[in-house]
């Protein structure tokens, strides 16, 4: 009899013996101690929890109204000087002119690109002026006869010292 249910066992459970679940050894002495040392900490508390002082719930509502119904007096607002002595004034107003001085100073300063970028772009225009026309140009003023004494280095510092880039490129 023994047999026969032996071995209906063995066909109903396919795998021999027993299972055991995933990571259960690794977990194993981590869950003892954890356990053991539960145990060593209710040992060495006193009793089971927290304690209410004694009356304490007959007491609770006589100080919540004591604390939200009596009006306490505010106190009055302090005078703060913002001055305390004329050294602050005196600092406060030589950094004031500081720093309006500075301002002062870069804004001057960014407004001189606007004029450099007016004579940018007539030089723009100079360079892009057409090769032929500068020849056609010098060979007409070449049948006007010009004596001059001065060297060629004389006249190019003169031009370059006296005129501005506007006024060459009117002049063409």
């Amino acid at each position: 009899m023994n047999d026969e249910i032996e071995d209906k066992l063995k066909v109903k459970v396919k795998q021999p013996g027993f299972s055991v679940p995933e990571h259960y050894f690794d977990q194993l002495t981590e869950r003892i101690q954890t356990k053991v040392s539960m145990e060593k900490l209710k040992d060495l508390s006193n009793g089971e929890g927290f304690s209410v002082p004694v009356s304490y719930f007959e007491q609770l509502e006589a100080r919540i109204k004591e604390k939200t119904t009596t009006v306490k007096p505010k106190k009055e607002a302090g005078l703060f000087r913002l001055w305390r002595s004329d050294i602050i004034k005196y600092a406060s107003a030589a950094c004031f002119v500081l720093i309006s001085a500075f301002g002062l100073y870069l804004n001057n300063h960014r407004s001189i690109p606007s004029v450099k970028s007016a004579d940018m772009a007539t030089e723009q225009t100079l360079f892009d002026i057409d090769e032929q026309m500068i020849i056609d140009h010098i060979q007409a003023n070449k049948d006007t006869k010009t004596t001059t004494n001065a060297s060629e280095k004389e006249l190019e510092d003169y031009i370059l010292n006296n005129y501005s880039q506007n006024d060459i490129a009117s002049n063409l």
